[in-house]
């Protein structure tokens, strides 16, 4: 499962704590661009409710979701007489 974690803390924060705290939980890293403010993470449906138990107030997790996006070619439609 897909997951996005969030910081939401006015301080900065401790990085080498974080990744220590992922590597702990066999959380894997998919992308970190955004990081540290956004992350988006891999693990099993039974960690996210175990992180969100352990990670406190300042960092807020949820499900990746995905949305079907209609396409942008316009379609012809064919005339019958």
């Amino acid at each position: 499962m897909n997951c996005i974690l969030k910081y939401q803390g006015t301080s900065e924060p401790d990085m080498q704590e974080i990744d220590a705290f992922l590597e702990a939980h066999h959380v894997q890293v998919l992308d970190n661009s955004l990081w540290p403010e956004t992350t988006l993470l891999e693990l099993d449906d039974s960690g996210l409710e175990n992180l969100k138990a352990v990670l406190g107030e300042e960092w807020v997790i949820y499900p990746e979701k995905l949305y079907q996006v209609p396409s942008p070619r316009k379609t012809i439609k064919k005339y019958h007489r």
